[in-house]
């Protein structure tokens, strides 16, 4: 990232204390910056890399193309859960025929859980027996609770994706695209109970049941993992749909097909640890900074502008931002209270305003004190009127003497 200094008209600038404040980074960025060149190599036949603080796709390849998604399916099945039922409702753990080497949760038939523990016992093992059971608890039947997938698919704007099953075994019409995968996470991280759930390890549910993380291995080796789900079937390979976030950088990667195991995991690692080179969260301002000083009429003192509030983008490291003040005036007139707006400092990025922090009084600006020349204009007219009155007075007083005379 570099900083342009924009022309600042008026008082005495300080935004080299913005710009000193960034410089430091400025160096760091451009050695992260041409480590990041070059994308990765990555095997899976299907990827997605996304900056969502900026929207910014990052990486694509065949992004668009339709894909076999496996367990990655139950992200639709928590979307819907989460939409129609209340965490704390309890429901019915349903019956559940598991064909050979299914991924279960092992919840017995008729146990009662709360809708949190059941996403938990889903999202952690990616227990195929719980996406079944909330199906039919949430949707009456499996059939209806798939319309509802659709339905939701469509008004997230998934013109990729179509479900034909809530628990992601192999199914004609189950697919989706790593674009509209990334898309969902998106969504889904908003929601501070899914966000927590898809980083626990492991968690204990009634009746002693303890589920744990598929991978549960890899966010305690990588602490910017913050999720979100993978699966795996013979048709759809091994997929998996990853996010980071760090110092402000958050990032969704989706990789699908992948041959093994291990090549998912090593593809999300090297496309996240690139986009983590590639950008960085730079703070602008912080509030109560001082980031101009504004002379006062009348006094020997200025009065600083500080930051009203903190304020900070995530930036790519190669980017070059423009830092000014707006509307700071040349002086200031008092009375003023502390914290009066006076101005604004504006990062700008390619020409358009990505950041407007308003510029406050740190403290009150006195009235300024009237002059000699302002006294006297108000005085002179008075002492014009005194004089008149003397001279009444002294005129009525030598009539009375002369009448007694």
């Amino acid at each position: 990232m570099r900083l342009a200094r924009s022309a600042i008209p008026g008082p005495r600038g300080s935004l080299a204390l913005c710009l000193v404040a960034c410089a430091i980074l400025v160096a760091q960025s451009a050695r992260a910056a041409d480590r990041a060149q070059r994308a990765p190599d990555i095997e899976a036949p299907e990827a997605i890399l996304v900056e969502t603080d900026l929207g910014k796709t990052v990486f694509a390849f065949h992004a668009r193309r339709e894909a076999a998604i496996a367990s990655i399916t139950k992200l639709m099945t928590a979307y819907v859960t989460l939409e129609y039922e209340p965490l704390t409702r309890v429901l019915v753990e349903q019956p559940y025929a598991a064909g050979p080497g299914e991924s279960l949760a092992h919840l017995p038939a008729g146990g009662r859980y709360s809708v949190a523990d059941l996403l938990r016992a889903m999202l952690l093992p990616s227990g195929n027996d719980v996406a079944h059971s909330l199906a039919i608890d949430i949707g009456g039947t499996v059939p209806h609770f798939i319309a509802l997938m659709n339905k939701a698919a469509r008004h997230l704007g998934l013109g990729e994706t179509h479900y034909a099953t809530p628990v992601g075994l192999d199914t004609p019409g189950n697919y989706s695209t790593a674009r509209n995968l990334a898309k969902l996470a998106e969504d889904l991280l908003h929601d501070p109970f899914f966000a927590a759930v898809v980083r626990e390890p492991n968690a204990y549910l009634p009746g002693g049941v303890e589920v744990t993380n598929h991978e549960g291995y890899l966010y305690a080796e990588y602490p910017f993992l913050v999720g979100v789900k993978s699966g795996h079937t013979g048709a759809a390979g091994y997929c998996f749909v990853g996010a980071a976030s760090w110092h402000g950088v958050h990032l969704i990667s989706v990789v699908l097909g992948d041959p093994t195991q291990e090549q998912r995991d090593d593809d999300t690692l090297s496309l996240l640890r690139y986009g983590l080179a590639l950008f960085h969260h730079v703070r602008f301002a912080v509030k109560g900074r001082a980031y101009q000083e504004v002379p006062v009429s009348g006094s020997s003192q200025p009065v600083a502008l500080v930051a009203e509030r903190s304020g900070g983008l995530v930036v790519a490291r190669n980017e070059t931002l423009d830092v000014s003040f707006a509307g700071v005036p040349i002086d200031l007139q008092g009375p003023l209270a502390a914290g009066t707006p006076e101005g604004t400092l504006d990062v700008t990025e390619h020409g358009q305003l990505a950041l407007s922090v308003p510029l406050v009084t740190a403290a009150a600006v006195a009235a300024p004190a009237p002059s000699s020349a302002a006294l006297y204009g108000v005085a002179a007219p008075v002492l014009v009127i005194l004089a008149g009155c003397s001279l009444m007075a002294m005129r009525r007083s030598s009539r009375r003497r002369g009448a007694r005379a």
